[in-house]
């Protein structure tokens, strides 16, 4: 596994889509697609005042004893997942959830974040194959 640490929120001007840049503890960085409202929210530029999910959620863990330890990304049948470790009365749990949302969970509650070899390997084949959009894309367009 390997250490990440989110550098910035990169969003596509031409569909709003983005990717959430992350650095390596080797310097290597990688960009893990998110969807554009996970984007946005990240990014700070949602302009909404509305509270996020995420901000709940770890207060509802908080109050039912749940102590969120770290998220590691993975690679799941057709793409990634978040493993999120839960830790109640010095017995951990793991469940998952979207990548999306457990780099979310990680940046707004100051966990741990981590990927494993698999899931960079995944992101890393990812990369290789961009998508492709009708025309020409350009600077602004991540994929």
């Amino acid at each position: 596994m390997k250490r990440l640490e989110l550098v910035r929120v990169r969003i596509c001007a031409r569909c709003g889509r983005g990717g959430a840049e992350l650095k390596r503890d080797d310097g290597e960085t990688l960009v893990v697609p998110l969807d554009p409202a996970h984007a946005r929210r990240l990014a700070g530029t949602d302009g909404d005042d509305v509270r996020p999910l995420v901000d709940v959620v770890l207060a509802g863990l908080a109050s039912a004893g749940l102590t969120p330890a770290e998220v590691v990304l993975d690679a799941a049948a057709g793409g990634l997942r978040a493993l999120v470790s839960l830790v109640r009365a010095g017995e951990p749990e793991v469940v998952d959830c979207p990548a999306g949302e457990g780099i979310a969970l990680a940046v707004r509650g100051g966990l741990k974040l981590y990927a494993t070899d698999e899931a960079l390997a995944h992101v890393a084949a990812r990369a290789g194959h961009p998508e492709h959009h009708r025309g020409t894309g350009g600077s602004d367009t991540l994929h």
